[in-house]
Parts: C-alpha cells; structure tokens; sequence
C-alpha cells in the first residue's frame, strides 16, 4: 500500500518554506540539509533515521524482518525523537543507529508498507508542527512532502559515494581500496532494495531537481539550492533583501567601529603562534579533563558548530565557572571577553590573553572591545560572548544586552547559543567554592544573521530595528538550548 497524497499540513503554506531532499546513500543528503536548514534558519528532519531506531528496536526483540505485523505493532508503540540526537524510547541511540547490523537490516525493515504508513504520518505530524523545514529521505519529495516548495533529488557517482561513506566510517578522509569497495557493494544493493520496493520506492519525484554533488563541495551545492529557493521567492537574496535603513544608533553595550578600523594600539589581533597554540591545547586538556571529573556530563549538539570560520558562541550565564565547562564543545581556540579587573593582576592578565582573552569595561560602551572582538572575528576565530551581561538566576533567559546581536550582524557570522545545566545549583550565588555535581551542555542550532545593507564606502550599516530582531532570536535559541539542558539534565 503506497501514500500518495498529502495530509494537511504536508503542502507547504503561505510564509513557510519546505524543502525535500532525497537521493541514494552518500550523496550528501544529511550534510547539505544541515547547511540548508542552518541558513534558512529552520528545522531539519532526516527520516532515515527512524527507519534505522525501528530496525534497531527490532533486532533488539528478537522480531524477524519479515514479520509485519510485529514491526508495525513496534513502529505504533515506539517513543522516538528525531533532531540533532535520535532517542530511541528515551535512549540515545544516535551512534547505535549507524552499525553494521542496522545497515544490513534497514530496507527489509522500511520494505513493509504499514511500516511506512506509520513512520510517514510521524513525518507529516513533525512538518505541520513547524511548517518550515528542510526533510531528507528516499520518498520525501514522492510521498511524505509532494507540496514542498522545492523537492531535490541529490546523487552523486557511486565510487564517489561509496568513498565519502567509507571515509565516515573509518574517520579518515583517505580509506583503503577494498574498504571503498566493500561500502559500494553494500550501497548498491540497499538503492537496488529501496528503489524496487513496492511501498513509497526511491524514485526521482515529480517536479523534482536532479543535484549531482560529484566533486562539489557541501556550500556549492547549498548555494544552488538557495539560488532555486530565492527564485521561488522562499529565501532572501544575497546580499540580503533587508531594506535600507538609517544607521544604527551605539547600542547601550556597544559602540559602533567602522569594520576596516584596526584594533587599539598595543590590542592587535594576530595569529597565534604555534607555542600560544601548544599553550592553550595543554590548559584546555588540563582545565577540561578536571571539570569532567568534578562535573561530569555529555556535550550535546556539538555537531551543530561550525568546523571553519568565525561565530559568536552565546552562552547561558549561570554560575562564575560557566566559561570553564563551555569550553568542552571544541578543541578550536576560543577567544572570550573577559572583564578588565582581570588585567589588574599582571600575571593572571597574561595568561588570561595566552588562552584567547581580552578585556572589556563593563556598564559601559567600551569601542576597543569592540574593535578587537571585530578583528577576532575578521581573522576567522571563535568569539564567546554571555549576552546577559552578567551572571543571573532561573530557568528564564531575560532580556540580552545588544553586543552579541551586534556583532553578528555587522560581520555576518552566525550565533550558536548554547545551554548549560546543574551549575547554578552547583555554585549558587554566595558559594565560595562549587559543589561537584552532574552538567549537561547543549549546543543550540547557529542563528544566521544575513548580510547586512552596505553604504557607499562598503560598510555593514546596520539598522535598530535588524539588532532587536537579532537579540530575541539570540534570546529564543539560548532559551530552546537551555531548556533542553534543564529537561534532559
């Protein structure tokens, strides 16, 4: 039995913009939705990924592949989550999903058709929630989402393919031979399974655009895409379609510096050195691996970085070691603003600026900070910045102080908010030392600002109205990754 037809809420609506990805194993598909979905600023579902829970739950019971109605009873009775992590009745179980006995399994699994009937209608119930979002799949286009804005079939040469799946697998962009090889074989025959299938098979879907990612790099193929979505009137122009605007005013926490002006004499941002490099890897391993053991917990999300380039990471502020235990999310060097009684004790001022820090006034407008953290940014390094200022108390994020929304915004890089659980109940306020108890971090998904208007002589101009909307989308990302933190925590 196949669908055919879209539930409410399937066909995208006025105002939302759906993008359905399908293609065969290897051809991109999770990697260029992330990046899709990162830039639109919306959600991404990939459906592979419940089939996989499914057959992972089954193997687990013991029920045979070819008992339908065991594994439909199963796909009914299932609690699964979908996102950056895949919870499998409260279990994460996002590294178990992609074993070698699940992907042996799977296409018999998603063969069955009251299978599909289920997993389906969770996919159209998980869109109509969100009404905007990038789906990525093999019937997404054809069966789950046929009213998407944009349907995409993304393949790519098999030996290609068979290659960056590999290269997954083994950790390494340079797998042997035989290992490609292997992964090929194991490739074609679950495409051969899939696309001969009875129920919802994988097919180029009608209206679709055929992608081939061969020897494409992931932001070639997102700025096609995003080419297609802007002509279909479902994504900003770039340069960004904002209208002009007058130039913005000094936030109160900010004051504003021409991007090309340099950093303060004597505060010039340069490349650290191979030894401040060394330096820093050996004070992270050693503060890092002592708050593991003080305040143990997982990092989650922390895929949602981005691997190159400049962001701001915005982190809840809850306890005076919050910078400490943020430090677990990447081995990049991360530059923070600290505040400048630091700098009154030399030695302990140094070594703040050989682990990436510089100084800021705070209460006021302090143009230097400015400067420098513009200049962290231009040279392509990550900045961490507390929106609130300063340390506070609840489960609420406040209103945020305009410096984070700011920066992003006359720079262009994106903010990833980040939650972090259990210290402030580790380290309340009038704590002289933090008690040892359980964190979990959770990296947010990054908020891209656009690229804001230029005047005459080539300068982000940017509006007050642009930063306020820019804050609470900040607020809202560090609130969502908070919550999560505290309820999983």
């Amino acid at each position: 039995m196949t669908s055919t037809s879209a539930v409410p809420g399937a066909a995208a609506q006025a105002g939302t913009t759906l993008v359905a990805i399908d293609g065969p194993g290897g051809a991109g598909k999770s990697t260029v939705a992330a990046e899709l979905a990162r830039r639109l600023g919306v959600a991404r579902l990939d459906t592979g990924a419940m089939y996989r829970a499914l057959t992972l739950a089954a193997l687990r019971r013991g029920i045979g592949l070819d008992d339908a109605p065991a594994l439909e009873g199963l796909a009914r009775a299932l609690r699964l989550e979908v996102g950056e992590r895949v919870l499998l009745d409260g279990e994460d179980v996002t590294e178990a999903i992609r074993g070698d006995d699940v992907n042996g399994a799977v296409s018999l699994v998603a063969a069955h058709p009251g299978v599909r009937v289920e997993l389906v209608r969770r996919q159209r119930e998980w869109v109509e929630a969100r009404g905007s979002a990038v789906v990525e799949g093999r019937d997404i286009g054809s069966v789950v989402l046929p009213g998407a804005d944009l349907k995409v079939y993304l393949t790519a040469d098999a030996h290609e393919r068979a290659a960056r799946r590999a290269g997954e697998r083994a950790g390494a962009p340079g797998p042997d031979a035989a290992s490609v090889e292997a992964v090929r074989a194991a490739m074609e025959l679950r495409d051969r399974l899939d696309s001969s299938r009875g129920a919802d098979p994988l097919v180029v879907a009608e209206g679709a655009v055929v992608v081939d990612s061969t020897g494409r790099g992931v932001g070639e193929v997102v700025e096609e895409l995003w080419g297609r979505l802007v002509a279909l009137g479902k994504a900003p122009a770039r340069p960004s379609a904002r209208p002009e605007a007058s130039a913005v005013e000094p936030p109160r926490d900010v004051d504003p510096a021409p991007a090309a002006d340099p950093a303060p004499a004597g505060q010039e941002v340069r490349p650290a050195s191979r030894a401040e490099l060394a330096f820093y890897a050996l004070c992270r391993a050693v503060a890092v691996g002592a708050s593991r053991l003080w305040w143990p917990g997982p990092v989650l999300g922390a895929e949602r970085l981005p691997r190159r380039g400049a962001y701001v990471l915005a982190p809840v502020h809850r306890s005076n070691v919050d910078w400490l235990v943020v430090a677990r999310v990447t081995r990049r060097r991360l530059r923070y603003v600290v505040k400048e009684e630091v700098w009154r004790v030399r030695p302990a001022g140094r070594l703040a600026e050989l682990l990436g820090a510089f100084p800021v006034h705070r209460g006021a407008a302090d143009r230097e900070a400015l400067a420098r953290a513009e200049a962290v940014l231009a040279a392509g390094e990550p900045l961490v910045v507390f929106p609130e200022g300063t340390r506070r108390s609840g489960p609420v994020v406040g209103d945020l102080r305009a410096g984070a929304a700011y920066l992003a915004l006359r720079t262009g890089v994106p903010v990833v908010p980040v939650g972090v659980s259990g210290l402030e109940r580790s380290m309340p306020r009038g704590a002289r030392f933090p008690r040892p108890g359980r964190v979990r971090v959770v990296v947010g998904e990054p908020i891209d600002p656009g690229l804001a208007p230029r005047d005459a002589r080539g300068r982000p101009r940017v509006a007050r109205s642009a930063v306020n909307e820019m804050n609470e989308r900040i607020r809202l990302g560090i609130q969502a990754a908070f919550d999560e933190a505290e309820m999983r925590g």
